[in-house]
């Protein structure tokens, strides 16, 4: 019973999201929606293998990140995109998205991404698809200065190339550090 009127709270609260507007959310609204939140993220990520710190829907409640913003697009009453990160001494460090797979709403979640990554205290790091979804199709620029990628990064294992080590991409900010056990080549795309 108790189990039934929880859920009929949350579809409450996503039901009263204003259809088209990103809003922000906080703790409490996050705490009631972290399976639908989870299931965006999941689904955004699954073609990788999924993102690095959600595996699973309580992972939504990870204190490091403070900055959510989601949106229900469409006309069924369920969040369709969703986009988060830190909060840090340079501005808001966008660490991922959500979306439900519909091909208009990621398109819509990733204008509004790439308008907001051009806006002062906005930044991401990036590569492969996103750097072409917010560099090349949405005109985000890259931060090609190498004491300010370290600075911002805090990292001292960074191999710095500059140009992308393989001729593949544009930008001047390229390195390679390891993430999750890995050694990727990234770059840092915003306004800083």
């Amino acid at each position: 019973m108790i189990f039934i009127s929880m859920i009929k709270l949350v579809d409450l609260l996503l039901e009263d999201f204003p259809k088209g507007q990103y809003v922000p959310l906080d703790d409490k609204e996050k705490k009631q929606a972290q399976k639908d939140l989870f299931d965006l993220i999941d689904n955004a990520y699954k073609s990788i293998g999924g993102h690095v710190k959600f595996k699973k829907p309580s992972d939504v409640m990870d204190p490091e990140l403070q900055f959510w913003r989601a949106a229900d697009l469409d006309d069924d009453p369920e969040l369709d995109v969703v986009y988060f990160g830190k909060v840090t001494p340079y501005g808001v460090k966008h660490t991922g998205i959500g979306h439900d797979g519909d091909r208009g709403n990621i398109k819509n979640l990733l204008i509004r991404k790439s308008g907001e990554l051009k806006s002062p205290g906005n930044y991401v790091e990036i590569s492969g698809a996103a750097f072409d979804s917010f560099v090349n199709k949405g005109g985000v620029p890259t931060i090609d200065d190498e004491d300010k990628v370290r600075a911002i990064l805090n990292k001292k294992d960074i191999e710095w190339h500059g140009k992308h080590p393989k001729g593949t991409k544009p930008g001047n900010g390229w390195y390679t550090r390891t993430i999750g056990g890995q050694k990727l080549t990234k770059t840092l795309a915003g306004n800083i």
